[in-house]
Formats: structure tokens, sequence, C-alpha cells
């Protein structure tokens, strides 16, 4: 038997469930079933993980052959098998302990049926992913960070809210109070210089169902100490699998990386492979959801949040790959950071769209783009079989043709030759290098048509300096003075 943890600011009521939930019985008809409820007590659900939790509880069948259910639907079904448990009988009451991998957000029903006895209650999994920061004028912030998938009053009384903190990074006896009372609409709280102790693990503690239940957090550590141990981070697409690589100093275990939306009703943890004292994630983007929708990336320590996956680590781009296209859908990674934050905070986001986008490599068997000084546009194409000849034109994000050309055919193919001074005119703006078949257009990918040398130079006409550039694989140009 597992030791278990009791809600240490004071005992937790026993409480019939059937009763608290309206399943307490009535004058028994003719022809039903003598009904009587099971008491349940000290129920606990500590986070060992970012959708991993321990279940511990008490009920009073002692000396009875009862079997626990827990399962996603208010009633049991024939195809529902019990939970593997583990048990201790003590003064009357049976401890129960088990472990089960939750879909966040989500409620489920707590059973134990024996006999002519039953109890169900209904337990919601947050998805909480705490975290800590310290202050400048001392002490930290506890970030409980529930998602927006869930109503909190769900699995928090109104006040029910507090943080712990303790010897070991397991909640156990040496845990205590630092701050209770919290209002449940308190999105984070200040744990005072006076009270606080960097060495310490700290642990988000919430009572439910008028003090019957116990939510414990994973323990959270000071997110930088945390950050620290990390030496290197890289991310890349490849097909429909993203990949996230994390070389880590002291750090050998319970790493997850967390793909999750903002409003926390679409959460995935995915556990790393280890080798050479790094951590290889692999997630697979055909199991998102929404289209278009930007996707957190986060990692994770014994399911408390670490950090959003950098942009940058070290002065250097984490990423491999930002953009990869199966079976018509575009995969994509991108960055945000808050307005005014500097570029270090940049963090990656992950999205998927359908692809509409037509590109040159499916008209053409092959094309070269070139630029000089005097801000003449070069494209040889050759054209597959049964193509017609594109036009070649400059557009400013949308279909508008701002200078154009007609190919004119040489031995292999055609030429164009496009003169785009005239068309730059906003600095900084990104311009679009299309090929137009009719009222179709096709976007040219950088890596099939520009060399490198050519991509990275700089071309000077009078005050504009005109430089390439790439939007998920797809050959811009833009300029400054």
């Amino acid at each position: 038997m597992k030791n278990y943890v009791k809600f240490f600011g004071g005992a937790l009521a026993a409480v019939s469930c059937a009763c608290l939930f309206g399943a307490c019985a009535e004058a028994v008809r003719e022809g039903e079933r003598d009904f009587s409820a099971y008491t349940l007590s000290d129920v606990v659900m500590t986070q060992k993980g970012v959708n991993t939790y321990d279940f511990e509880f008490s009920a009073d069948c002692a000396g009875e052959n009862a079997k626990v259910y827990f399962t996603e639907n208010d009633r049991i079904k024939n195809g529902d098998t019990p939970v593997e448990v583990e048990s201790k009988e003590s003064g009357g009451l049976v401890r129960y302990s088990f472990t089960r991998d939750l879909q966040l957000s989500e409620e489920y029903y707590l059973w134990v049926v024996g006999g002519d006895k039953e109890v169900m209650l209904p337990v919601t999994a947050p998805s909480m992913f705490p975290a800590m920061e310290t202050r400048l004028a001392g002490g930290a912030i506890f970030h409980f960070n529930y998602t927006a998938g869930v109503s909190w009053s769900s699995f928090c009384d109104p006040d029910g809210k507090a943080v712990y903190a303790g010897d070991n990074d397991v909640f156990d006896e040496t845990a205590a109070v630092v701050e209770e009372g919290i209002a449940i609409t308190s999105g984070n709280t200040i744990i005072p210089a006076a009270k606080f102790d960097g060495a310490k693990y700290y642990y988000s503690v919430t009572t439910a169902k008028n003090g019957l239940l116990t939510i414990i957090s994973s323990p959270v550590t000071l997110s930088e100490e945390v950050f620290g141990k990390f030496t290197d981070i890289s991310a890349t697409l490849d097909g429909a699998s993203l990949k996230v690589s994390v070389k880590t100093e002291g750090i050998s275990e319970k790493l997850q990386l967390v793909v999750k939306s903002g409003a926390g009703d679409e959460i995935y943890s995915v556990n790393p492979e280890w080798k050479n004292g790094g951590a290889t994630f692999k997630f697979d983007c055909t199991l998102l959801l929404k289209n278009d929708l930007w996707y957190d990336l986060a990692l994770a320590y014994k399911g408390a949040i670490v950090c959003d996956v950098p942009k940058t680590f070290n002065g250097k781009d984490i990423v491999g790959n930002y953009f990869s296209t199966v079976e018509g859908i575009d995969y994509c990674l991108t960055e945000w950071k808050p307005d005014g934050a500097p570029d270090e905070e940049y963090a990656l986001k992950l999205y998927f769209k359908h692809n509409l986008t037509r590109y040159a490599d499916e008209f053409c068997s092959g094309y070269l783009v070139t630029l000089d000084d005097s801000l003449t546009l070069t494209v040889r194409a050759e054209l597959k079989d049964g193509v017609r000849p594109p036009v070649l034109a400059l557009t400013g994000g949308d279909e508008v043709k701002l200078v154009s050309a007609e190919g004119v055919a040489d031995g292999n193919g055609y030429v164009y030759s496009l003169d785009i001074s005239s068309a730059l005119t906003n600095e900084g703006q990104w311009y679009d290098i299309r090929f137009f078949f009719g009222d179709v257009y096709a976007e040219l990918l950088k890596d099939s048509c520009i060399s490198y040398g050519d991509f990275s130079k700089t071309y000077i006409s009078g005050e504009k300096k005109v430089t390439f550039c790439e939007w998920n694989g797809i050959l811009k140009i833009t300029f400054t003075v």
C-alpha cells in the first residue's frame, strides 16, 4: 500500500456521496431492490505529470467484496472493468489507491460498487500547469495556471485554493501552508520574501466538493533554476511530426513537452526518448483539431511548466525547419512575444492549415531566379508537358499585379525579365514573386529556385537596399533605405 496524504488543514469530512449527488434512497417501491450507499471520505488527487494523477480515498466497505470503477460516463456500462487498486483496511474503512492518465478538463466518475451498495463521485480533471518565478521585490509569484477549458468551480471551493511548501518533491508530512484562503478567481498569489525559501518545493492545494476532495499539484520550483539546467534546445518539423530535443545537466527524467490550446480544451503531453543525456520529443501534428489556431509549446518538469519553447537559445535560432506539407495540409512553426517584450522572449507556436496554395513546382520541371542592382528580376522556367506559359508578376500580399511580364521562349523553356524598381514603394513590406496561370497563381519555393549566395546578397539601387526573404519556404522580396 502506498503512503497516502491527508489534507493538513484539518480532517476532511466523511460525506455520503449518494446523498450529496442526489442518490439518497427513497421509500422502496415493490419489486425494487433495497439500496443503501457507501460513504467516501478523504479523497485526494495528486498530480504526477501533466495529465497523470494518483487517486487515494477511503470507503466504509471494510470486510465487503467491493470493486472500484473509474468511468467517463455517469453510469457503469457492461464493457467497463474494475480498476486495479491497492487497498488496506483500517478502522472500519478501506483506503484505496490507483493511478490514471486523464484527458484534462474532462469529467470522470469514481465508483465503489459491491452487493446492494454503491457510491459515485463526479471528478473533474483540472488542466493546471503551475509555475513560479522570483520577484524583484523579493519572494516569488506562484502561478496556478488553470486553463479556460473548464469552470474552476467544478474543482475548487470558493476559497479553496492554497499554496504549500515542503522539503521533498513529493507532497508529504513536511508540507506546510504558505498562503491559504485564496479566491477562486485569483490566477496567482504572491509569496512574500519572509515566507519564501527557494530550496523548498511548492504545491497548489485545492479543495472541492465542500472539502471532500483535495487536489495537489506537481512540485513547483523556480522555473529559471530548471531552465538553467538546459544546455541546448532544437526543434524541427519533419513531415507531420514535430521534434523537439533538449540537452540537460542534472535532469534525467520527468521532463515533458506540452502542446495545448489557449482555451485548454486541447492538451497533449509528450514523454521523451532519452539518449546520451538528451531528451527527444516527437509529437504527431495530425492530432491537432483546429485549423489556423496557434498552439502553445511548453516544457514541463514533474508536471509543472518550466518555460515556453523559445525561438532562440544561447543566441541561435533553434528551428531547423519551420514548415512542411503533408497530404494537402501545411504544418507550421511560428513565433510570438508580448507587445514591447525583447526579442529574447519570442516563443514558438504550432499550427496547421489546409493548403490551398499552388506552387510553381506543380507546373515547372525547373526554374531559376536571379536579381541585379538595376532591380531587374530574371526567371528562367522549364514548364511541364501541356502547361501553357504563365505571366510573372510582383504582388503586395494580394492578387493585384504591381508589375508583370510575359515569358520569351528559348531552347529550354521561357525567360522572364521584370523591372521591379517602380513596384517597391513601401519600405519593409514583403512582396510576392508569383507565376499567374490565368486566374490561378503559384508561389515560387525558395529552395527550388535560388542559390544561397543570391538569396543572402543585398542588391543596392540608389537609396534602396533590396534583399530576398522567405516565409514558410516561399520566396519573397523586400527593401530598406
